[in-house]
C-alpha cells in the first residue's frame, strides 16, 4: 500500500485530534470540543479506509460527516459562553441529521444538499448566539469589552469559508471547467491541510481554556432575551419613569459613593445588591436616566475619573502614566481604555493630556460633561 501526502496529513489530523480529546474529555465545559475532535479523528479514519482499502465499496460513510460538523461547531460556541456543561442529554436531536444520513449516503446528492443547509443554518445560529452574548454582557458586566468573543466570530467565518470551499470542490462540478484546480488532488490535499489547521486551533484553545472567559450561567442568556423588552423604559407610564429615576439615584449612590466602578470586573448583580434593587431594575434605571447599557455607564464614570485625575495632575504640575490612572479607575485593558476614552471625550488620552498641559490654569476644571 502506497502512502501519499494526503495520507500523512490524515495521520497528523488523527493524532492531533486524539491528543485534543485526551486534553478536553474530562472537562465538562469542553465536552463539545472533545466531541468535535473525536468526530474529526473518526472522519479521517474512514477517509483513509475509503481511499486505501476499498471501504468505499462496502459503505460510503464520509459524506454523512458533513452533517455532523455544523451542530458540533454550534455546540462548541455555546459551550464557551456557558459556565455549565457543553453537552447535555437534551442536545441529542442535533445528532439526528448525521445518524439519518449514514444509511442514505448512496443518495449522495440528498446528503450534500442537507449538508449545505446545515452548514449555513448552524453557522448563522452560532453567530446570533455570539451577538446575543455580546449584548447580554454589555448589560451585565463592566468588563464586557474584555470578554468579547470576536475570535469566535473569526473561527466561525473560517469554518464557513472552509465549508464553502469543500462545496465548490466536491459538488460544484460545473465550476471545475472554469477553475480546473478544484478537481485536482492538490485541492483535496489543501482541504485536508485546512482541516488540520482548524483542529490545531481547537487544541490550542483547549490547552489555554483557563484563560477564556469563565462563562455565563446557563439561564442568563435566555433570561436576558426574555427580559430585554420588559426592561425598556415605558413612554406612557409616568409612574414607571418616576420609579426608574428614584432607582437610578440609588444606583448612583452605590456606584459613585462606594466607588464600585473602580472594580475591574464589576457586575450588574453586585450593583443591584449594593443598591438594594433587582438586576432588571438596575438596567431599567440606567437606561431611563442615561440611555446607556450597564457597561457603557460604568465606563463613562471611569473615564470621568481618569479625566479628573489628569486635570489634577495638570494643576499640580505632576504627571502620572495615563495607563496607571486607567487601572486605578477600574480599567483592566489598555486597548479597551483607549477606545472608550476616545468615544467619551473625542480625543486620545495623549491628546487630552497635552490639551490639559497647554490650557490656562483657570480652564483646568472638571472633566468633560461634568
Amino acid at each position: 500500500m502506497s502512502l501519499f501526502a494526503v495520507n500523512l496529513l490524515q495521520f497528523a489530523l488523527i493524532g492531533v485530534a486524539g491528543l485534543g480529546v485526551a486534553l478536553t474529555v474530562t472537562r465538562p465545559r469542553l465536552r463539545a470540543v472533545s466531541a468535535l475532535l473525536a468526530m474529526s479523528a473518526t472522519w479521517m479514519v474512514f477517509n483513509f479506509l475509503e481511499e486505501t482499502s476499498g471501504f468505499r465499496d462496502i459503505w460510503l460513510v464520509t459524506p454523512a460527516f458533513r452533517l455532523a460538523y455544523p451542530p458540533l461547531v454550534y455546540l462548541v460556541v455555546r459551550g464557551v459562553m456557558s459556565a455549565g456543561p457543553a453537552l447535555r442529554w437534551r442536545d441529542w436531536p442535533h445528532a439526528l441529521p448525521f445518524l439519518v444520513a449514514l444509511p442514505l449516503t448512496p443518495q449522495i446528492e440528498l446528503v450534500e444538499h442537507a449538508a449545505r443547509i446545515s452548514l449555513f443554518v448552524y453557522s448563522g445560529a452560532a453567530l446570533l448566539l455570539v451577538r446575543r452574548f455580546h449584548h447580554a454582557t454589555r448589560d451585565m458586566r463592566s468588563d464586557a469589552h474584555a470578554i468579547q468573543l470576536n475570535w469566535m466570530v473569526a473561527m466561525i467565518a473560517f469554518y464557513v469559508i472552509d465549508g464553502v470551499f469543500d462545496i465548490l470542490r466536491m459538488d460544484a462540478h460545473w465550476l471545475h471547467a472554469y477553475w480546473p484546480w478544484l478537481g485536482t488532488s492538490s485541492a483535496y490535499v489543501f482541504q485536508i491541510a485546512v482541516s488540520l489547521l482548524f483542529v490545531c486551533v481547537l487544541v490550542v484553545l483547549a490547552v489555554q481554556h483557563a484563560r477564556l472567559f469563565s462563562g455565563l450561567d446557563d439561564r442568563v442568556l435566555e433570561a436576558w432575551a426574555e427580559g430585554r423588552a420588559a426592561s425598556r423604559p415605558s413612554d406612557d407610564t409616568a409612574l414607571a419613569s418616576t420609579a426608574a429615576i428614584a432607582d437610578f439615584e440609588r444606583v448612583e449612590a452605590a456606584v459613585r459613593d462606594e466607588a464600585l466602578y473602580t472594580e475591574p470586573r464589576l457586575t450588574r448583580q453586585e450593583v443591584a445588591l449594593a443598591a438594594g434593587l433587582t438586576e432588571r431594575a438596575v438596567t431599567l434605571a440606567i437606561k431611563s436616566a442615561t440611555g446607556r447599557n450597564f457597561n457603557d455607564y460604568i465606563n463613562s464614570l471611569r473615564i470621568g475619573d481618569v479625566c479628573a485625575m489628569m486635570q489634577a495632575d495638570a494643576r499640580t504640575g505632576t504627571r502620572q502614566r495615563v495607563i496607571d490612572l486607567a487601572f486605578t479607575a477600574g480599567f483592566s485593558s489598555k486597548s479597551v481604555f483607549n477606545a472608550v476614552f476616545k468615544r467619551e471625550t473625542g480625543q486620545t488620552p495623549s491628546a487630552f493630556a497635552a490639551a490639559m498641559d497647554a490650557a490656562p490654569a483657570g480652564a483646568k476644571s472638571g472633566p468633560p460633561g461634568s
